[in-house]
């Protein structure tokens, strides 16, 4: 009877996953299937698309599995965290969809450009080209982010970094480059970056490497700072006194922070 209540167990879990679009095809496999109208688990990829009488209502069933590296994928699958998309090619296994390939990253590695959306955050994109693995997508060499690389007008900018020059650069390709310097106080920064967390402007004026933006000096927040209004406000901090004219923040009025 212990036996038989097992069994009966694992029937209902199993009949309530097939109610629900989704098919295991074993109890330690890692493979299934899912209905199209039904969400991809979390952390899994759609390896194939078919027409089945199993999914209704002009749905493919969908196979899916756990990445790993080099894994075949069709381009309507997520790209899990820690992934990255290396290839664009046709095949009769997505429907009317393309394959692709998915790789674990590394410094130099070679993606897709319909794929930088799940780029890792401590990576950014060097070089741009159209020939390469990726089909009518652009190519993108992605490398880990050091102080003062050199990256296209497309990439990602990792947290705690600053653009500190803007150029054209024929790797980069319809995309301007531009220079990363991580953040220090009282460092220059050109108009078009990110400012990092606990950094405020504290100055706007012309910096010949900005190109046709605006640069500016960046300085680490404190209670009583006079920083200009476009700057950010960090969390914690508040506006307490403003706003009034000075010469560092040039068109812009300053404004006193405080936290306490």
């Amino acid at each position: 009877m212990k036996f038989a209540g097992i069994w009966l167990g694992r029937l209902v879990a199993v009949l309530a996953m097939v109610a629900g679009g989704l098919v295991w095809f074993g109890a330690t496999a890692q493979a299934a299937t899912v209905c199209g109208s039904q969400p991809v688990p979390t952390g899994y990829v759609i390896t194939s698309e078919t027409l089945t009488n199993t999914c209704t209502g002009g749905y493919l069933t969908e196979t899916i599995q756990l990445p790993y590296n080099g894994i075949q994928i069709c381009d309507n699958s997520p790209v899990p965290s820690g992934y990255v998309l290396t290839a664009d090619y046709t095949t009769n296994n997505c429907g009317s969809y393309q394959g692709g390939t998915l790789n674990t990253p590394y410094s130099g590695i070679t993606i897709c450009g319909n794929g930088n959306g799940a780029i890792p955050g401590n990576y950014v994109i060097t070089s741009e080209s159209p020939s390469g693995p990726c089909g009518q997508y652009y190519s993108e060499v992605i490398r880990t982010v050091s102080n003062g690389i050199q990256i296209c007008g497309n990439s990602p900018i990792p947290s705690g970094y600053v653009i500190t020059s803007n150029y054209t650069l024929g790797a980069c390709g319809i995309y301007q480059a531009a220079n990363l310097t991580a953040a220090y106080n009282g460092m220059q920064f050109c108009g078009n970056s990110p400012i990092p967390a606990n950094y405020v402007i504290t100055g706007n004026y012309t910096v010949n490497s900005c190109g046709q933006y605006l640069g500016g000096s960046l300085s680490t927040v404190y209670n009583g700072i006079t920083a200009c209004a476009n700057s950010p406000i960090p969390s914690g901090y508040w506006v307490s006194a403003g706003y009034f004219q000075t010469a560092p923040c040039g068109m812009y009025q300053a404004e006193k922070l405080s936290n306490s």
